[in-house]
């Protein structure tokens, strides 16, 4: 009998991503997509896609919603979204736990309602690898301190860990056109806040994160404990962009510099983190597409596929 997977977020990059790729295996697991509403024009697409999803509403503040979500499911995939205003506003206001107290009910309603494995998808913390300097990097320090929770815990339940890159998406974020080139044509300017030279993994989220998780469930002995990098490769931003105007057609130039809705003190220190010392850092883990059952999206496989965007 398939197993059935509770998928945290399920309408989200990584949750969708997660959604799509263990509703192709449905003679392993049935998916249940964990969501606050179940009546929203994302969950209709993800239905028209996944009739076989099964969908519940349940809130990351809300034990008793978690547990009745998690009935009768043998796996979680569990994420949490520090850029929620609720996190950030609480964050604002001194209260550095927020993201952890959501991760610790995923993890306290799952283990209560017996669930036997969780895939979590976590960050490592920029105080232990890179010092106090970076203390203020309060979204990758929660997400570990999540990871702490679940590994405290493994006498209990199973754990899991997958660490994503930089998602390739990210650069559509703020890109606008530029019709500063001349001579009438018009460029896309690519604005990302990581120096154009700093080389970094990146990968298709919405394909790929989901393909690590099942490489971390195909053979939990193996991989209980451990930390799956969700990387398809390391590139430069310039290198990103380059790829997209040679793909397209489209002049294009990539430009460091801020997105306003995230330049915080908070997250500018976990970018500078991670520019000093990498993504991932942590010795023990695997890198999930050497394992997958399917080659990783390339970048120019990204691009191909989103070879018509074009700002608005």
């Amino acid at each position: 009998m398939p197993e059935i997977v509770a998928v945290i977020g399920a309408t989200g990059f990584q949750g969708s991503s997660v959604v799509k790729a263990l509703s192709s295996l449905p003679n392993q697991y049935t998916v249940r997509g964990v969501t606050r509403s179940t009546t929203s024009a994302r969950v209709s697409e993800l239905k028209a896609l996944y009739p076989s999803v099964q969908w519940v509403a349940a809130d990351l503040n809300n034990p008793a919603s978690l547990r009745e979500a998690f009935r009768g499911v043998d796996i979680v995939f569990g994420n949490t979204n520090y850029l929620q205003p609720d996190i950030m506003n609480k964050i604002d206001a001194g209260d550095l736990d927020a993201e952890f107290r959501q991760g610790q009910n995923m993890v306290d309603a799952a283990i209560a309602e017996g669930v036997k494995h969780f895939v979590y998808s976590s960050l490592e913390s920029p105080t232990k690898v890179g010092g106090p300097e970076y203390s203020g990097a309060h979204e990758p320090e929660g997400k570990y301190k999540i990871e702490q929770y679940i590994r405290s815990n493994k006498d209990r339940i199973a754990g899991y860990f997958i660490y994503a890159g930089f998602y390739f998406q990210n650069l559509l974020l703020s890109a606008q056109w530029d019709n500063s080139v001349g001579n009438g044509k018009e460029a896309i300017v690519f604005t990302y806040p990581l120096p154009a030279d700093a080389t970094l993994p990146y990968v298709d989220i919405e394909e790929d994160l989901g393909a690590a998780v099942a490489v971390a469930l195909s053979n939990r002995s193996e991989y209980s404990g451990k930390v799956l990098a969700a990387v398809e490769g390391y590139y430069t931003g310039e290198e990103i962009v380059r790829a997209f105007a040679r793909i397209t057609g489209v002049p294009a130039r990539y430009q460091y510099g801020v997105i306003p809705e995230i330049d915080r003190s908070d997250i500018n220190a976990m970018l500078n983190f991670f520019v000093k010392f990498g993504a991932i850092t942590e010795h023990d883990w695997t890198i999930a597409k050497t394992k997958a059952s399917r080659p990783f999206t390339t970048l120019d496989g990204f691009w191909t596929k989103y070879s018509t965007f074009r700002p608005e």
